[in-house]
């Protein structure tokens, strides 16, 4: 079973070959008309067997071509791997980006929640610091105010002693 397979192939193989070879020479121009037909046999035999090595030749082409397209494949496809993940990291990025956008945005309501504090601490020292040199400065007025009525009292005193 597996002979007679292998006896087929190897007809479809010389078939092949064989309308091959024709349709070549059906599409090789044909060489000026002449005299001699023994010539002629000789160059279609000489053609005939140099064909063979012309397939062998496209046989490699082809193979080549495929290697090469293979190795395009490969390559296109570690670009494709490389940009996927370049697209992760970007996307990896982004949100990192959002989140601490996000923490910035939080911590500038604290850093003016903090100066709002910081100020009306301030605002309040202030008026504390205003309100004891009010304090001091009306304690001590009273007290000049007091010594120069007294001073002024027992001058004019002295004055009234004196006239009598």
């Amino acid at each position: 079973m597996n002979r007679k397979k292998h006896l087929s192939n190897l007809w479809m193989k010389l078939l092949g070959s064989a309308l091959l070879l024709l349709g070549i020479s059906a599409c090789v121009p044909a060489p000026a008309a002449e005299a001699n037909y023994f010539s002629d046999l000789y160059k279609g035999l000489q053609n005939f067997s140099e064909l063979p090595g012309e397939v062998n030749q496209l046989q490699e082409n082809y193979q080549e071509t495929v290697e090469e397209l293979q190795q395009t494949k490969d390559e296109l496809s570690e670009t494709v791997d490389a940009l996927g993940q370049t697209q992760e990291q970007m996307e990896a990025y982004r949100s990192q980006n959002e989140a601490l956008q996000e923490q910035n945005r939080q911590l500038s309501l604290v850093v003016d929640e903090l100066k709002n504090d910081r100020t009306a601490r301030e605002n309040y020292y202030n008026r504390i610091k205003v309100t004891v040199i009010t304090g001091f400065a009306l304690i001590l007025g009273y007290f000049l105010i007091i010594r120069l009525l007294r001073f002024t009292m027992r001058h004019r005193s002295r004055r009234g002693d004196r006239l009598r």
